[in-house]
């Protein structure tokens, strides 16, 4: 069955826009700044979403486009001018930057964690967005009376170790896992309160296949949840998939006509597939629902 990702992202804006709404009753305007190095055409689609996402629920955008030839220490001191403006309740600062910048790591860590909206900063308050769309996802279609309790019954395999998705999508995992869970409450942006008493053994069993991986089609072959976060054609083969597994494809590409693909062709695993992410469609709309999360809450953060 396929999973739309625009309806829960549509669902979850419809609470946020409330949340705004009480926000500017208290002079309070979420405002999400968002730079741009160069001209990257994926880039620019992304930001187009995050705008449209924006103006839904009310909050504002500052866009801030620069020169690729821009120096490391020149793009720092904007960021550190966003850093001081009150106005400002976010910061991200979208990959890929230009080779020439300097160290992407460097870069962000000069975002402040309170407005580190997209999760990436040491000692960020938040979830990085695409983590939290994953699990917004999951509890979507979870079948159990608890989704703690159902998430934790799933082999759950992880296609790629990417800094953007794979990386902070597993760690996610390990943290959600982390310790033994109790009064648990998921949410609308996805999120998971809960309090922390003692390390239990409360984990799901979690596998990662990377470039490395030897016979990554006989680990894929286990999962009950196959999250792909590559970007390249067929890296989910239709005999590499559990009768009734969920498939979430994070990973997307661009053949030569333009047309979006995910790590899976939908037509050759949607009658083994339990359900599963279309692309366009599925963790797209989440993601950027799941960032405006982030904003709303840093907004909030910071007002009080």
């Amino acid at each position: 069955m396929k999973i739309n990702g625009k309806i829960i992202a549509d669902n979850m804006l419809e609470e946020f826009k409330k949340a705004v709404d009480r926000l500017n009753n208290d002079g309070v305007t979420p405002k999400l700044a968002v730079i741009l190095v160069g001209d990257n055409p994926a880039s620019i689609s992304y930001i187009k979403q995050k705008q449209k996402a924006a103006e839904r629920i009310g909050a504002a955008i500052a866009f801030s486009r620069l020169s690729p030839a821009i120096s490391q220490n020149e793009l720092q001191n904007i960021i550190n001018v966003f850093n001081n403006d009150s106005k400002i309740h976010g910061i991200i600062v979208q990959r890929p930057l230009p080779p020439g910048v300097g160290d992407c790591q460097n870069v962000l860590h000069s975002i402040v964690p309170e407005k580190d909206v997209d999760g990436f900063v040491p000692d960020s308050p938040f979830e990085v967005p695409v983590a939290s769309a994953v699990l917004k996802i999951l509890q979507q279609i979870h079948k159990s009376t608890t989704f703690i309790s159902w998430l934790r019954s799933k082999h759950i395999v992880i296609i790629g170790r990417g800094e953007t998705a794979g990386k902070p999508i597993a760690d996610h995992l390990k943290r959600f896992f982390a310790t033994s869970i109790i009064d648990v409450a998921i949410k609308p942006n996805g999120f998971a309160t809960f309090q922390k008493k003692r390390r239990d053994n409360q984990h799901c069993t979690t596998s990662e296949v990377n470039s490395k991986t030897k016979s990554p089609g006989k680990i894929i072959q286990q999962g009950d949840v196959v999250i792909s976060c590559v970007g390249k054609s067929g890296v989910v083969k239709p005999d590499f998939i559990k009768h009734g597994a969920i498939l979430i494809s994070v990973g997307i590409w661009r053949d030569e006509s333009g047309k979006l693909h995910g790590d899976y062709e939908e037509d050759e695993i949607k009658k083994i597939a339990g359900f599963y992410t279309p692309t366009p469609g599925g963790v797209g709309p989440v993601n950027v629902a799941c960032l405006m999360a982030n904003l709303v809450e840093a907004a909030r953060s910071q007002a009080l």
